[in-house]
């Protein structure tokens, strides 16, 4: 998606926006961390050719905390 191509279909038609699809107020809750985010750390990306989406984390202290609480996959 960062590239502009959706990695389901194909598609070219690839837009973002600065917390576009996610609902709720000026926060989120981060899971596993017990802590919530402003809504302005997120960036979410969506294929207006088969519908979808992905969300991206821009704040890298949010990161940096998930990468020491979460499983490693």
């Amino acid at each position: 998606m960062l590239n502009g191509q959706c990695p389901r279909c194909r598609s070219r038609s690839v837009y973002r926006s600065r917390n576009g699809v996610i609902s709720g107020d000026k926060h989120i809750f981060v899971r596993g961390l017990g802590f919530s985010s402003p809504r302005s750390d997120r960036m979410t990306y969506v294929c207006t050719a088969c519908g979808y989406y992905e969300n991206y984390i821009s704040d890298k202290a949010v990161c940096r905390k998930i990468a020491s609480k979460w499983e490693k996959v």
